[in-house]
């Protein structure tokens, strides 16, 4: 019998977490939280493109059957050791999440001897302790996902704790891999990556499911703590079925110095809905937000972010591309959040959108709000369009088909992206992702 969406399942999922008191006081905080929270309309301006009223949260498991650990990855099923093992190289630490469960962690031993913690959520915040308790819900959710965000800790599932101590640097990535199994399964992963000061790390988590029988709801949250002079890479691919609602939020708080780069690859989903905010709140803070989406069928793909500079001499560049074939339609949003005492601050924001058919369709909003007149620079740039007819005459008259000469059109358009990612594995996950859409009949 499925799990309701109530207080008896927040408890289980705790208890299976192993959560401490003050986590589990939190999850029932946030449970109240989301019944008093209105859902999104599409009368916000942040979802006027976006339609969930079709979104039957009773429909979904809210405390799915659990998976025992395992202790390698030749227990795991067959589809996930694929994934697990042909799409990394040299990882210093994996974990392997099915559904609501972490099955799986490993950390290499020297990380752990200098103070490194990599394990799920109630794990890791047992194990690092009052610095967790400070730190946890810090980053905070913006009014318009709220109400998810709420979803999300109440009933969060699996996940992950990383903390970096100060001064250590992880010299290669370590990566999550989260499956859904089935249909009717909800996983609400809450992942928190702490990167104390002069530390850095990569984090990869990807996201992937068969095609499953009916619908199934993946429900994310990541809080990234960047302290001062700290570099942190995070990856998000998403490749689930299409029969997956899926929704991310990623916020970063940004220290004084400290870099954060975001990479952001939406390729699966029924509804895939992805919120990438950075606070800038120290001077000389930088992030890096970057990202690809292609959608085909009906998919829906909606993307936000926010750049928000709190503190003086900051920089922040959004930079995604998309391809629409099919009837899929995408959403980008952004906002450049320039406060008065962000001065001297330096922003971008472009989103470059290519529809592949005549049923795609693309709606880009940029917006900026700038409080201060001591700006370096803040620009934006949109543009919707279809494959440049005299490039494509071009290649045909090379000898290519039509169909080879898309291709490469696309995976040009692409590759501009692609090429920015630091890992060389995720960079041919992401070369091969386009070329599978592209092969792809509608």
């Amino acid at each position: 019998m499925a799990a309701s969406f109530d207080s008896d399942a927040v408890t289980s999922l705790a208890q299976r977490a192993g959560d401490p008191d003050w986590l589990i006081e939190g999850r029932l905080d946030a449970l109240e939280r989301f019944g008093s929270l209105p859902w999104p309309e599409m009368s916000l301006e942040q979802w006027k493109h976006t339609d969930i009223r079709s979104l039957d949260l009773e429909s979904f498991d809210a405390a799915p059957p659990a998976h025992e650990p395992v202790a390698g990855l030749d227990d795991v099923p067959a589809d996930i050791r694929a994934l697990a093992i042909g799409q990394k190289g040299d990882r210093l630490g994996l974990a392997i999440q099915i559904d609501a469960d972490v099955v799986h962690t490993r950390l290499a031993a020297p990380l752990a001897q200098q103070g490194v913690i990599f394990a799920p959520l109630g794990e890791g915040v047992s194990a690092l302790g009052e610095r967790a308790r400070e730190l946890l819900g810090r980053a905070g959710a913006s009014d318009h996902e709220a109400k998810l965000a709420a979803l999300n800790h109440a009933f969060a599932s699996g996940g992950a704790l990383l903390y970096v101590p100060r001064g250590v640097v992880v010299e290669k990535p370590i990566q999550s891999v989260r499956w859904l199994s089935g249909a009717g399964i909800a996983s609400f992963p809450r992942v928190v990556v702490i990167v104390e000061d002069g530390a850095s790390v990569t984090y990869i988590d990807h996201y992937a499911s068969a095609e499953l029988a009916g619908d199934a709801l993946n429900m994310a949250a990541v809080e990234i703590y960047a302290g001062q002079a700290a570099h942190v890479d995070y990856l998000m691919v998403q490749d689930l079925g299409q029969q997956v609602w899926h929704f991310s939020q990623v916020r970063a708080l940004i220290e004084r110095d400290a870099t954060v780069r975001c990479f952001d690859a939406a390729l699966g989903g029924r509804l895939a809905r992805s919120v990438v905010e950075s606070v800038l709140d120290g001077q000389g803070a930088r992030a890096e937000m970057l990202g690809l989406y292609f959608g085909d069928h009906a998919q829906h793909m909606d993307v936000r972010t926010l750049q928000l500079h709190r503190g003086p001499h900051t920089s922040s560049e959004v930079y995604y591309k998309g391809a629409l074939k099919g009837t899929s339609h995408a959403v980008y949003s952004g906002l450049v959040d320039i406060e008065k005492d962000a001065k001297q601050a330096d922003a971008q924001q472009l989103d470059r959108n290519l529809l592949l058919s005549d049923g795609a369709g693309a709606d880009p909003s940029p917006f900026l709000e700038i409080k201060t007149s001591e700006v370096t620079r803040a620009t934006h740039g949109v543009s919707v369009g279809r494959p440049d007819e005299e490039v494509l005459f071009y290649l045909r008259s090379r000898g290519l088909s039509d169909a080879d000469a898309e291709r490469l059109y696309v995976t040009g358009f692409f590759q501009e992206i692609i090429d920015r990612v630091h890992v060389p594995e995720v960079r041919e996950t992401l070369t091969a992702a386009v070329e599978d859409e592209l092969a792809l009949e509608d």
